[in-house]
């Protein structure tokens, strides 16, 4: 067999994979803290696509009062996304409310051009935090809780570990929601902040097993 004829059975083998679906890139993790944005610029900006409204880049004090940074901020309630398919992940994000009544969100495994996945409200005054999920203008409570940490108008960091049809969502290193979701779920899709008013910082995601 000639050089020509075993790079070609070779490359039957993908192919096949590819168009079966059975095999698939992984996404690598992904970072962005909005420091290479200009302050100013509005969304779509690096890899971020708009879903609605609008964002920009701003620059605020950071919290040790030592700094300034750039954060990402919601124009009239917008929302942008990473179109990605994560499947395992952690997503952290750090969020700070521009007033004690702001509800942010956080959204994961967004599908059909962000049209469809789950998200975490933040509630205002920290009354809780809420887990839905969503396709089109259908929405449905799929968790709660009733404690919150205290963030009131600081930074503070939450995260969403996705497992399977497992959501967890903690807040300051705390575990306040825990939901494994059987009914039809979304098990790989795009991540995307907004919803509310505040001002985002620190976007990562982290492939898990």
């Amino acid at each position: 067999m000639n050089l020509k004829k075993i790079t070609v059975a070779l490359m039957i083998p993908i192919l096949y994979l590819g168009l079966c679906g059975c095999f698939e890139i992984v996404p690598k993790s992904f970072y962005d803290d909005f420091s290479s944005y200009s302050v100013g610029e509005k969304a779509p900006f690096g890899e971020w696509k708009v879903k609605k409204g609008g964002f920009k880049i701003e620059a605020v004090m950071s919290e040790d009062k030592k700094s300034i940074n750039n954060v990402a901020v919601p124009i009239n309630n917008g929302i942008i996304y990473i179109d990605k398919n994560y499947t395992n992940f952690k997503l952290i994000v750090d969020i700070k409310r521009l007033e004690e009544g702001d509800n942010p969100k956080i959204y994961f495994r967004l599908i059909n051009n962000a049209q469809a996945g789950y998200y975490i409200e933040i509630k205002g005054y920290d009354m809780g935090y809420a887990l839905y999920k969503f396709n089109g203008t259908k929405v449905e409570k799929l968790a709660e809780s009733y404690s919150a940490a205290p963030a009131g108008t600081d930074f503070y960091r939450y995260e969403v570990i996705a497992k399977d049809n497992k959501i967890i969502f903690l807040a300051g290193g705390q575990k306040y929601i825990e939901y494994t979701d059987n009914n039809t779920p979304i098990l790989k899709g795009g991540i995307g902040i907004g919803g509310g008013k505040a001002y985002y910082d620190n976007v990562r995601v982290e492939p898990i097993q």
